[in-house]
Order: structure tokens, then sequence, then C-alpha cells
């Protein structure tokens, strides 16, 4: 069986640019290719404040 590395897409800054504008989601870009960011939501900045003021 011969398995074949999964090709992926490499975006330009301004196909990125397009993207991320158009998007509900933050994400990343990094050497050509979008990586979703963890994090960001109203839930997640309250948890990550009271573990800070803690």
């Amino acid at each position: 069986m011969i398995m074949q590395a999964e090709d992926k897409k490499v975006y330009t800054d301004e196909e990125y640019l397009e993207f991320e504008v158009n998007s509900e989601e933050r994400h990343e870009y990094i050497n050509g290719e979008i990586a979703l960011m963890t994090g960001g939501t109203p839930n997640h900045n309250k948890i990550a404040g009271n573990f800070y003021a803690a």
C-alpha cells in the first residue's frame, strides 16, 4: 500500500486577508498555510481573565 502526502494549499497574503475578512473565526497565517486559532471566544476570554486575576 502506497500512501501519499496530502497536498496542502499554499495561500498568498492577499488570499489569506480576503479569507480572514469573510470568516467568523480567527486564523493564523504561517508560511502560506491557514490554521484555525485556538481560543478567542467570549467564554475563553472570561476563563483566561479569571485565571489571570487569581
